[in-house]
C-alpha cells in the first residue's frame, strides 16, 4: 500500500508530459515554457515529493521537438530498518501541437 501513492504521482507526471503531444491548448514555445508548465502541473496535482529541477531534464531535439527524461528515486520506510526504493527512468519525445 505504501507504493500506490508513489506510482500514482509518477503516472500523473507522465500523463502531464505526454499530454503536450495531444492537446493544442497547451502552448510550449521554449524549454522555459515547458519547465513552467511542468511546475504548474506538479502543483495542481499536489505532487510535492518530486523536485522537477532534479527529476526532469528537458532538451531541445530539432525544430519543435523536445526530449524529456524523467529520472528519480523515491524511498519510503516499510518496516523499522527496511526501506522501499522505487527507481524511475524513462525518456519521452514531445512534439507540441501548434
Amino acid at each position: 500500500m505504501k507504493l500506490v501513492p508513489i506510482y500514482l504521482d509518477h503516472f500523473a507526471m507522465r500523463e502531464m508530459i505526454t499530454k503536450v503531444n495531444e492537446d493544442p491548448t497547451i502552448k510550449i514555445n521554449s524549454i522555459r515554457d515547458f519547465n513552467k508548465y511542468i511546475e504548474k502541473g506538479l502543483q495542481i496535482n499536489s505532487i510535492r515529493d518530486i523536485d522537477p529541477r532534479e527529476a526532469i531534464k528537458i532538451t531541445a531535439s530539432g525544430s519543435n521537438a523536445y526530449t524529456v527524461q524523467i529520472a528519480y528515486e523515491v524511498r519510503t520506510p516499510a518496516l523499522q530498518n527496511v526501506d522501499l526504493l522505487v527507481h524511475f527512468d524513462e525518456t519521452h519525445i514531445v512534439r507540441p501541437i501548434k
